[in-house]
């Protein structure tokens, strides 16, 4: 009994402290998320594939929801650099620069596709912790200030340029789901990286439509 204690004590010691355990969890979390949806997620199962102790996410998270919040509030990080590294390459106009944020968005999506679930999902997310909505604002304010800034738009956005906001994000938004859904299956073979991005190129050169242009 005493031996086997120990050895359980020292299985759990060196579960809490092989490698970033957080990031561990945070990866098969997601993993396992894309596979059976939340759904079938557990904090057990999730501590069984990172090979830790079942304790180990409460250890860190408290429990599912803050496992998730901290899924989503990278998620929100993730998606903001994304829409500002392409921001960041476009010396053109508002209107260019709404579609290189309409791409990274569309990007980002595609390469994060759990994350971007987490985000926009019916997950259980904490809604108060302050990391979570800073980012999620941040993500906000990027487009919400890209769209300001298109021809005949204004800070803040009157109700036409709500409109216009709420049309770049449903058509970025609609398309990147469309694609994660399977909804595109004429979209196949080794060339499909490029097709989607060619294609997702035309959906977001649709964008100028919603400039903010009065009558």
């Amino acid at each position: 009994m005493g031996r086997r204690g120990k050895a359980d004590k020292s299985a759990s010691d060196r579960g809490y402290h092989h490698g970033d355990l957080r990031q561990a969890l945070i990866a098969t979390a997601e993993t396992l998320l894309a596979e059976k949806g939340v759904e079938g997620f557990t904090l057990r199962e999730c501590a069984r594939r990172a090979g830790v102790s079942p304790a180990a996410p409460a250890h860190h998270f408290g429990n599912m929801t803050g496992l998730l919040t901290a899924i989503a509030t990278l998620g929100f990080q993730g998606l903001a650099d994304a829409m500002e590294s392409a921001a960041a390459t476009c010396d053109g106009t508002p209107q260019e620069r709404l579609k290189a944020i309409g791409l990274g968005y569309i990007r980002f999506a595609l390469a994060h596709p759990a994350r971007f679930r987490v985000i926009f999902g019916r997950f259980p997310l904490d809604c108060d912790d302050a990391a979570l909505a800073g980012a999620s604002k941040r993500a906000f304010d990027i487009l919400a200030h890209t769209i300001a800034a298109q021809p005949g738009n204004r800070a803040p956005l009157d109700k036409t340029g709500e409109a216009s906001l709420v049309f770049a994000w449903s058509l970025v938004h609609g398309f990147a789901n469309l694609v994660l859904d399977g909804q595109m299956p004429f979209i196949e073979g080794a060339d499909r990286d490029a097709a989607l991005e060619a294609l997702a190129k035309q959906v977001v050169g649709l964008l100028p439509a919603a400039d903010g242009r009065r009558e």
